[in-house]
């Protein structure tokens, strides 16, 4: 026997209330001296035995009532297999059923989730009238159809049959908690969990033991044995962060073949704009990861979209990743100094400019070269202008602003530069010792990167020896730093103390900052340790009254580092700390964004036209969305539950502005290898008859075997307690009676 409300028992304390009324009312015995009747005295005795008697019968029953109430109110059931107990016992069940997109697997048999949804109607249609159910989809979120138990079993096959394969990936914890969570409300004596799945091991990584919190049975049901083979695109990096037109850009991409066979032939295709571009084949060995690499040059700038695509297999929904690449086309700078010829000719040269002579590899050494062609020439377009015209200057029409050794900051410069940063444009500033530096520090706390200190005066010179090799600016040097035969010299410096919202790119070799970086909003604030101004001073061996020699802080401006350093600074900025791949999240991920030029307005994301949206009969799904765009101009969009590519329109300036961003499985999906189940049922507490050597056969079994017999008797002790009272009525009255009698 056990109970169903076991708080319940404490109760029986008090069954022993009537006998502590019979104790504290019980009659002392009051000795009175008569004459001697012995016949009177031996009539007493016996009479007073038989009342004894009859009030221990009575407090034994009182306190049989209270304590038979007590029970009750406990719920007993027995489940002994007695006759009484064969009765089957009243269910409550829930189905976890896994619905991610490992499931959408095409096996010889079937669809593994087509096989789940079968095995999930067999299991609702063990229920009974009076029975209960809930439905909950798993992913690497819980997704459930019924938050509560509910004895509307049809509604529950029909959510079954409604159901369909999602695009996520696969968590299990969540979903089993939140179906103990459900249980834990069940008053019912049968409560079980059936979880159906793949088993994909992926899914089991990253947590430990779960408690059964509910007490339920647990069952474990696989729809799926033996090796499973799969191919799909684990990942998509292009060779430069940062390209424009014409210019060839290498998108290395990752395929997986897992599998325990090798992949003899596969083709992998190219698509831009929906157009097939380039096919090439591979092979690969069984479980091998293998890179391949396209070329393919852009003739228009802008955000182009595409996708690389796998010969379909059993899982197709892994065999396409979608990707946007922001391409750049003109960007047009504004050079401000006294000394701006230079710095306009580094950012524009002319095409017969003497080639690099840096130690580089033969991919850098086309990039290089192709910075200083005619077409790449065309991509960045300088105008020069002193720090007096820039109080004034109409800064509109332009992309970046180069400070080059501006002196002072006036009160009608910051005012340009801050307007120019709220409206996401970037600027790059260069300073040394000919700046001013408390007129610049007091524009640390709105959009300078540091506080400028003393100057510095290195003997010998400083070289530039650590940095972010990731960093767009400087992806394109050599893995192995800049070469030391060719490592620009540099004689002086400023000391930074950068702010808590910048970041230091790259050090001298003494840890001074050389370049530090700090982000406001779309916008980008660089900031260069070095001038590019020549300074003229004596020498301590020049005589004074002798003209003083021109000299230069550093070698920059003759350094083959300096105009590919200089080109990249500007294309990053131009970009707003966009990379070349525009934002690629996986299914759910949060899409953020920042339009302060909007802020307050409202936005419009859909999925544009691919094959993954499209109904059944060709036409197009309209999944138009409207999202609100927050006041500091900040837009999330939390609806990528499908895989392609995403347009956003929203009003800027008056003008449609439209960005592009792709979204795609996980990857980690994809690998279908199972975990044992007898590991799995020793996590999640679920019981199994299957022993290590047949690994879980018996499991499907025992899930649909699982006791449902029982009966709860707290019905037939209210009953035993009613006749009980009316027993212990009739003798109390009898007793009254009696004792009336004899009075």
């Amino acid at each position: 026997m056990a109970f169903l409300n076991p708080l319940f028992l404490f109760g029986l304390l008090a069954a022993g209330i009537p006998l502590i009324i019979h104790l504290w009312n019980r009659r002392r015995v009051v000795t009175i001296d008569f004459s001697s009747l012995m016949f009177l005295i031996a009539a007493h005795r016996e009479n007073a035995r038989r009342f004894q008697l009859r009030q221990l019968l009575i407090l034994l029953l009182r306190m049989a009532i209270v304590a038979l109430i007590v029970l009750a109110l406990a719920r007993p059931f027995l489940t002994l297999g007695l006759p009484v107990a064969s009765v089957r016992a009243k269910t409550d069940l829930v189905v976890v059923l896994d619905n991610s997109y490992s499931m959408a697997y095409q096996d010889v048999d079937g669809i593994r989730f087509e096989k789940a949804k079968t095995l999930a109607i067999d299991i609702l249609d063990t229920l009974r009238h009076g029975d209960s159910a809930a439905l909950i989809l798993m992913s690497d979120i819980p997704n459930p159809i019924f938050r509560q138990l509910t004895p509307d079993l049809e509604s529950v096959r029909a959510a079954v049959n409604a159901a369909e394969v999602s695009y996520r990936a696969t968590n299990v914890q969540p979903s089993l908690e939140l179906a103990h969570e459900i249980l834990a409300e069940s008053e019912q004596l049968n409560k079980e969990l059936y979880l159906i799945s793949d088993f994909a091991e992926n899914g089991w990584k990253n947590w430990g033991r779960l408690l059964n919190r509910s007490g339920a049975r647990v069952a474990l049901m696989p729809v799926t044995e033996g090796e499973a083979h799969n191919t799909n695109i684990e990942e998509i990096r292009a060779s430069n962060q940062l390209i424009g037109v014409n210019l060839p850009l290498q998108l290395n991409v990752t395929t997986v073949n897992h599998s325990i066979a090798p992949l003899a032939r596969n083709m992998l295709t190219l698509f831009i704009g929906g157009e097939k571009q380039k096919t090439v084949s591979f092979s690969a060995a069984a479980n091998e990861s293998l890179n391949t690499t396209l070329t393919y040059n852009f003739s228009t700038p802008g955000t182009h979209t595409g996708y690389f695509m796998l010969t379909e297999d059993r899982l197709t929904i892994d065999n396409r990743r979608y990707f946007a690449l922001n391409i750049i086309g003109e960007v047009r700078v504004l050079c401000v100094g006294e000394q701006t010829e230079y710095l306009a000719l580094a950012l524009n040269p002319h095409k017969n400019s003497p080639q690099p002579s840096v130690s580089v590899s033969n991919q850098q050494r086309d990039f290089l070269n192709a910075r200083q062609s005619p077409t790449a020439d065309t991509m960045i377009l300088p105008t020069q202008c002193t720090p007096a015209e820039f109080e004034t200057f109409p800064l509109e029409d332009y992309d970046v602003v180069i400070l080059s050794d501006v002196p002072k900051i006036t009160g009608q410069i910051d005012a340009q530069i801050q307007k120019f940063i709220r409206h996401g444009k970037s600027v790059i500033a260069f300073v040394s010792g000919h700046s001013d530096t408390d007129d610049y520090n007091q524009f640390s706390d709105t959009w300078l990167p540091a506080q400028l200190g003393r100057t510095l005066t290195w003997t010998p010179p400083r070289q530039i020896r650590t940095y972010q090799e990731t960093h767009p600016i400087f992806d394109i040097f050599p893995s192995e730093g800049f070469s030391i035969q060719y490592a620009p010299q540099f004689h002086s410096g400023v000391a930074l103390n950068p702010t808590s919202e910048s970041t230091v790119i790259a050090h001298f070799d003494d840890e001074t900052p050389f370049l530090i970086e700090r982000g406001q909003g779309t916008s980008t604030v660089l900031l260069y340790n070095c001038g590019l101004l020549a300074q003229q001073r004596n020498t301590p061996d020049t005589d004074a009254t002798l003209p003083r020699a021109t000299t230069y802080t550093n070698d920059l401006f003759v350094n083959p580092y300096f105009l590919p350093m200089l080109q990249q600074s500007v294309l990053y900025t131009a970009t707003a700390n966009s990379n070349l791949l525009a934002w690629g999240g996986h299914i759910g991920d949060i899409y953020t964004a920042r339009y302060p030029q909007s802020a307050g307005g409202k936005a419009t994301i859909r999925l544009k036209n691919t094959v993954d949206t499209l109904h059944n009969d060709g036409s197009d799904i309209d999944d138009s969305t409207v999202v609100p765009v927050a006041e500091d101009g900040t837009l999330r969009f939390q609806g990528t539950e499908r895989p392609g590519i995403y347009q956003v329109e929203i009003q800027t300036q008056g003008r449609l502005q439209r960005d592009f961003f792709a979204v795609n499985v996980d990857a980690t999906e994809a690998d279908l290898a199972r975990i044992p189940l007898q590991q799995a049922a020793a996590r999640v507490g679920a019981r199994t008859t299957a022993d290590a050597e047949t690994e879980g056969t018996t499991v499907e079994a025992d899930a649909y075997n699982v006791k449902r017999q029982g009966k709860e008797i707290w019905g037939e002790l209210l009953l035993l307690t009613v006749c009980l009272m009316l027993l212990e009525s009739f003798l109390s009255n009898r007793e009254k009676a009696v004792t009336v009698g004899e009075a």
